[in-house]
């Protein structure tokens, strides 16, 4: 989930509420939009608006239980059938280096990027500066799988691809961020027909140039190879995370030439809920990712045998699959202590940022204990390292998506990425 998420609405509320701290002129302004606001024709354009809003049709709980259902066996098929693809690679390329003499085990290697926001500056630089590690570390692989949330999201297809220009690119776009990425809606942002508090045409614009035709047809291409791209979101209607697997969409995409769904995806999966505009999707309705799980890793213990099992029946006989998770928090594994005052704002904004923290540390332990049932199980060896902003780090300016902020931490994160020490396997 972006950093301060759900409570970026809170604070937009928050500055009708700091009347008395604002400077005469800022005070004389606010006076006057709040004159407007409250004048008869505006409280009239209100009413007039909130009347015109678009009404989505209700469906029963029970069509509802029964997309449910659909939709997970959906999912479960498209994992299998990729995953079958993917192990079949796996296979193919551990028995020609085989005979080349190597004796590397076969190798998985899954990618995970959290959310974070704007502090999404610090992962891209991180991959960038990984690509510096040789064998003094573990060098940059190409990743068999990637997932991403929130703004992890939009990173995740470009680690997909991977190569030099387009780790590049991914840190340019969060080093150079722009003033129309979120646009306030307005004097009547408030209004509850409203979708949400903002607007992001410049992110939607950075979205539909950064996926053009070109680069969803490479994607398409390595997911031909059986690779895995998928990003998380929180379904509203059923209330519950779902993952899309984004690669197996953009081979939708090149082949109908029709890119929108993939947008929309990675907009939903980034897209704060209240703040930013929901999507809908195959008639559901979806919203940041992060709500439901702030990094997505695949945490079904039944799911997760079956996919071992699968890779006894595609590559029996050879030694055990070995999984390499690497997991990039795109902030600080603990909160800074702060004191938090007696208004519901600040004690909203607070409590959302550490339920989300919480989360995040939760789902990480688990990581580390479905690794460790893995090992012993013995069917597969599995091996998790984690990095993650340093907790004394301070932003240089206060405020999101801040240029000064996403390059201080896009650096930070490019210096973490050269120095193999940085990952930990084990929380504290």
């Amino acid at each position: 989930m972006p950093r301060g998420g759900l409570s970026m609405a809170v604070r937009r509320t928050n500055r009708l509420c700091t009347f008395r701290a604002m400077s005469t002129h800022h005070r004389r302004r606010l006076a006057e939009r709040l004159a407007l606001l409250l004048s008869p024709v505006a409280l009239g354009t209100a009413l007039f608006l909130q009347g015109c809003a678009r009404i989505r049709p209700v469906s029963t709980e029970t069509d509802l239980l029964v997309r449910r259902e659909v939709l997970a066996e959906k999912h479960a098929e498209t994992l299998r059938r990729q995953f079958g693809a993917l192990y079949a690679g796996i296979r193919d390329e551990y028995e020609a280096k085989r005979a080349e003499g190597s004796t590397e085990p076969p190798t998985c290697d899954i990618l995970i990027i959290s959310g974070g926001g704007d502090y999404g500056a610090f992962g891209a630089g991180f991959l960038k500066g990984w690509g510096a590690v040789g064998n003094e570390g573990i060098p940059r692989p190409a990743f068999e799988v990637v997932s991403g949330v929130s703004t992890g999201a939009l990173i995740a297809p470009f680690a997909y691809l991977g190569s030099d220009e387009d780790y590049d690119e991914v840190v340019e776009l969060y080093s150079n961020p722009k003033d129309d990425w979120v646009r306030e809606r307005g004097l009547l942002f408030f209004l509850p027909a409203n979708e949400s508090f903002a607007e992001v045409p410049g992110l939607e614009r950075e979205v539909r140039t950064a996926f053009g035709e070109e680069r969803i047809a490479r994607i398409a291409a390595e997911s031909a190879r059986g690779r895995l791209l998928v990003v998380n979101t929180t379904d509203l209607d059923d209330g519950g995370s779902r993952p899309f697997e984004l690669s197996h969409i953009a081979a939708d995409a090149a082949r109908t030439g029709d890119p929108s769904k993939f947008h929309d995806l990675l907009l939903a999966s980034s897209g704060i809920p209240g703040a930013f505009p929901p999507r809908e999707i195959e008639s559901g309705l979806y919203v940041d990712g992060g709500v439901t799980s702030n990094i997505l890793y695949g945490g079904d213990l039944k799911r997760n045998r079956g996919l071992r099992t699968l890779w006894g029946e595609i590559a029996p006989g050879l030694p055990p699959l070995r999984v390499r998770y690497f997991v990039i928090l795109n902030n600080s594994l603990n909160a800074t202590p702060q004191t938090t005052q007696r208004s519901w704002v600040a004690v909203i904004e607070r409590s959302v940022e550490l339920a989300v923290r919480a989360s995040t540390l939760t789902a990480l332990r688990h990581l580390l204990a479905l690794a460790h049932i893995a090992n012993l199980e013995g069917d597969t060896t599995a091996e998790v390292r984690i990095v993650a902003i340093p907790d004394d780090w301070r932003p240089p300016v206060p405020g999101v998506f801040k240029e000064e902020t996403m390059r201080a931490l896009e650096k930070l994160g490019e210096e973490m990425g050269r120095d193999p020490s940085s990952w930990r396997t084990e929380l504290d």
